[in-house]
């Protein structure tokens, strides 16, 4: 399940100071780290976005225990058999929960500047990306696919960014992707089969 708010822009400081003041100490040390109150904002409401995905698909009701592997992907020890990925942007906050691993990304609609494209991108996605005619929307796309790949797997970003959409490296994974440019955003779900 994808719990997508689109709205945080419209929360006022004192309803993200209150949200923030709600939340279980270690993620409210973790939201009061960001530097700016829009950082604060989204990390807290991506943690709201998580308890809506856990009562909806799983009935849990509650504030579950976190805990975190070797590269800092959370997972709840308690239930093993909850998978989920929370991501935010300036334009958005989501969560997918789910019964199998998976990963979302979501991420502002950014310029493809040509050496963070080479940098990031094959050969063949930079070609995919320079010859299309919205050229920031097919390299936020394949960003998000990448991200999303990269949170299902548990590794966080690699050296080796241009292999990660390789068909190899694809087996058993499912990617979907939403663009919603009228927002400003694009997500991918990165799903194990």
């Amino acid at each position: 399940m994808l719990c997508i708010n689109d709205h945080i822009a419209e929360m006022s400081e004192e309803q993200t100071e209150r949200l923030i003041a709600s939340l279980p100490e270690w993620r409210r040390e973790q939201a009061l780290r960001y530097k700016h109150l829009q950082g604060r904002r989204e990390c807290a409401v991506g943690y709201i976005e998580l308890l809506r995905g856990l009562r909806q698909v799983f009935g849990i009701n509650g504030m579950p225990a976190f805990a975190f592997n070797e590269h800092g992907k959370p997972y709840l020890p308690e239930y093993h058999q909850v998978h989920f990925s929370i991501s935010h942007c300036k334009e958005a906050v989501g969560c997918f929960v789910g019964n199998r691993p998976c990963g979302l990304d979501i991420e502002r609609i950014r310029t493809a500047k040509e050496d963070l494209v080479r940098h990031t991108m094959s050969a063949q996605e930079s070609e995919e990306i320079f010859s299309s005619p919205f050229p920031d929307i097919a390299f936020t796309r394949l960003w998000t696919q990448k991200e999303a790949v990269l949170k299902l797997k548990g590794t966080g970003i690699i050296d080796d960014l241009h292999s990660v959409l390789n068909p190899a490296n694809l087996q058993g994974i499912e990617l979907k992707t939403i663009e919603n440019p009228f927002q400003g955003y694009i997500f991918t779900i990165a799903e194990q089969l």
